[in-house]
């Protein structure tokens, strides 16, 4: 069986390097609200940004790659187990599919053949997990779900039957397992080894599944496997690609989020649309950032209504059902810190800021995140220099009321 691979992807809003870029702060206060020019926001830019800038022929399948991030099942739904995020992404290319070893690399010259476009990645444990310990070493219980997107529902459905033909000639110890429910569906283990891999096609998609179970219990495995595919199929129905040739007309910034998220440098600079640094997360694809703890938070965010959000770098901007949703939400954030984080100063004259300190671990190095909220937007900006950080909730916040 080829489904020994280690089921990590990279986390949403990786931490990168701000870079410092000139702008002055412009902007006119309105009735009520304060004059952003006199905000201490340092060399950080306050104009928005022209996001369509340095657009590439490349973008769009990032693009429809994050679409199809609103479409996936989280399996925390399905299994309330699996209550640790292994981390999520965008599957731009064959290579890159194949290299972050959501498919097993041996299929790489299936996704070439059959011309995937792009896909989208989950994977969720019962565990943190343990770059040092491959989880197959454990009992962890884990559930990986990937949606591979083809150019036709039948190059889909080869590409189903292709993939998991590649991945089961890869032992003679291979067994087909069926699904109950899912004659259609394509999967195999090792006996007495405690995963499965399955395919099933719906459409223009491939739902590609790896499970781990805590023993190698097969009909408890074959039972999760029919599960994740109940609750992914609906979203599947409810998702309408878009026409590989209208991919690249794909809008970078469907809900006006990203121009009003602090960018690194100058704010006529040309920008890479990336899954992980830089992109919007419209849709029911924002609650890949809703907080699973502390519950509070999870609750704000329930609350708040959140309909999309968009990353940039240390930045990460979200739009609240309403003003008090916003303010609320940072509020519960302050309240509810835990114990590796204490409150420091916020930035001077932004009404409602909040700031925070945390350490992980004796002898690392402290992280910084500050919270502002402007109407109906709510931003967390982070670093390692607390002033530099205040510059950039300033800075954030006068974005905002200069984006309005």
């Amino acid at each position: 069986m080829a489904h020994q691979r280690t089921p990590v992807i990279t986390a949403l809003g990786a931490v990168a390097v701000l870079l410092a870029g000139c702008s002055a702060v412009t902007g006119t206060a309105t009735p009520g609200e304060i004059d952003v020019r006199t905000l201490d926001v340092g060399r950080y830019t306050t104009t928005p940004a022209d996001i369509d800038s340095g657009r590439k022929p490349t973008d769009g399948a990032i693009l429809e790659g994050l679409r199809m991030g609103g479409a996936i099942v989280f399996p925390h739904d399905v299994d309330a187990e699996l209550t640790h995020n292994w981390g999520t992404d965008v599957l731009d290319t064959p290579r890159r599919t194949a290299d972050a070893s959501a498919i097993s690399n041996v299929n790489l010259p299936v996704l070439e053949r059959h011309r995937m476009i792009t896909g989208f990645d989950i994977a969720e444990g019962n565990r943190a997990f343990d770059a040092k310990t491959p989880a197959i070493e454990t009992d962890a219980r884990v559930t990986r779900v990937v949606l591979l997107r083809f150019p036709g529902a039948a190059a889909a459905e080869a590409a189903a039957r292709d993939l998991e033909a590649t991945d089961f000639a890869v032992s003679p110890d291979n067994q087909p397992v069926p699904i109950p429910g899912y004659a259609a569906a394509h999967a195999h283990w090792r006996p007495g080894v405690k995963t499965i891999g399955a395919t099933f096609a719906h459409g223009e998609i491939v739902v590609s599944l790896f499970l781990q179970h805590p023993s190698p219990d097969i009909d408890a495995m074959a039972r999760r496997v029919a599960a994740i595919l109940d609750a992914q199929v609906p979203l599947l129905e409810q998702f309408t690609p878009t026409a590989p040739d209208r991919i690249g007309e794909l809008p970078r910034d469907p809900d006006g989020l990203l121009r009003r998220t602090l960018i690194p440098g100058p704010a006529n600079q040309q920008i890479a649309i990336s899954s992980r640094e830089f992109a919007a997360w419209p849709g029911r694809a924002g609650l890949h950032y809703r907080p699973s703890e502390p519950a509070e938070l999870a609750a704000a965010w329930d609350r708040g209504g959140v309909d999309s959000v968009a990353n940039s770098y240390t930045t990460t901007l979200f739009r609240f059902r309403d003003d008090a949703a916003a303010t609320d939400f940072g509020d519960t954030w302050q309240r509810t810190l835990s114990s590796a984080a204490h409150p420091v100063s916020a930035p001077e004259q932004v009404p409602g800021a909040h700031c925070a300190e945390r350490r992980s671990a004796p002898g690392t190095a402290a992280l910084t995140r500050c919270y502002v909220s402007y109407r109906r937007y709510g931003a967390f900006v982070s670093g390692p220099e607390p002033a530099g950080v205040r510059q950039q909730a300033a800075a954030q916040y006068a974005l905002l009321a200069n984006s309005a």
